[in-house]
C-alpha cells in the first residue's frame, strides 16, 4: 500500500513534468533576456508611450519574433502543466485559454503592427492581424482562475500561494491597461499604455517562473501517503 501511495504521489510531482517545467522556465529566461537587449539595443524606444510591437519595426525586429516565440511557447508549457496539475472542468477552460494567448502570441510574432500612434482606420491588414493576436492575451484571467484552482486541490495551498498573488497584481495591471488607452485609440507621449504593457508582461514572467518552480517542486506528499496501512 506504502508503494502503491508513493507511486501515486509521483504522477503529479516534479519528476514527471520537471521537463515541462524546464521548458517554460527556459522560454521564460529567453524571452525575458531578448526584450532586456531589445530595450538597450533600441534605446530611441520611448517605452512609456511606445508598445513592445514596435520593436519589431527595424533592423532588430528579428529579436522582437523570436520574443514573441518564446512567450508562446511559455504560455503553450503552462497550458500543459496545469492540464496535468488540475483537475475536473477547470483545467480545459484555463488550458485553453493559455492554449488561445499562446496562439496570439503566434499571430503577432507574424505580423508585424503598424507603429504606435496610427489610428484604426488607418490600419493595415497586418497591423489589423497583429491586433488581433494580441487581443487573444487573455493570460491574466487564465492565471488567476488556474492558480486558484491549483490552491483548493488538497496539499497545493502553500506552493500555489504565490501563483495567487502574482495573478492578481497581473489581472489589476491589466485592468489598468484597459482603462488607460485614451477613446480614440489613437496613442502619444500623453499616453501611458505601453508603459502600463511593458508592467503586464513583468507579471507574466514572473507567474510562469512561479509556475515552473511549484510544478517542479510538485505537491508536499501527504501525512497519510507515507505511513502505509
Amino acid at each position: 500500500m506504502k508503494a502503491k501511495l508513493m507511486s501515486n504521489h509521483k504522477t503529479i510531482t516534479g519528476p514527471v513534468i520537471g521537463g515541462k517545467s524546464a521548458v517554460l522556465a527556459a522560454s521564460t529566461g529567453a524571452a525575458f533576456l531578448l526584450l532586456t537587449a531589445l530595450h538597450l539595443l533600441r534605446r530611441e524606444v520611448d517605452p512609456t508611450w511606445v508598445f513592445l510591437s514596435d520593436y519589431m519595426l527595424g533592423k532588430w525586429g528579428w529579436l522582437m519574433r523570436f520574443t514573441f516565440a518564446a512567450m508562446a511557447l511559455a504560455l503553450g508549457s503552462s497550458a500543459v502543466i496545469l492540464a496535468v496539475l488540475l483537475r475536473g472542468w477547470v483545467r480545459w477552460v484555463v488550458s485553453g485559454l493559455l492554449g488561445l494567448a499562446a496562439f496570439g502570441m503566434v499571430i503577432g510574432g507574424v505580423f508585424p503592427p503598424d507603429p504606435t500612434g496610427t489610428p484604426i482606420e488607418a490600419l493595415t491588414g497586418t497591423g489589423t492581424l497583429h491586433v488581433i493576436g494580441a487581443s487573444l492575451d487573455f493570460t491574466p484571467i487564465a492565471a488567476l482562475i488556474g492558480s486558484i484552482a491549483l490552491a483548493r486541490q488538497s496539499g497545493w495551498r502553500g506552493s500555489a500561494l504565490w501563483l495567487v498573488a502574482i495573478s492578481l497584481f497581473a489581472v489589476v495591471v491589466m485592468v489598468a491597461f484597459i482603462m488607460s488607452m485614451p477613446p480614440d485609440h489613437v496613442f502619444g507621449p500623453e499616453t501611458h499604455s505601453a508603459l502600463i504593457g511593458r508592467l503586464q508582461w513583468l507579471s507574466y514572467f514572473a507567474w510562469f517562473v512561479a509556475l515552473a518552480f511549484a510544478a517542479y517542486r510538485g505537491r508536499p506528499e501527504e501525512p497519510h501517503a507515507t505511513r502505509g496501512h
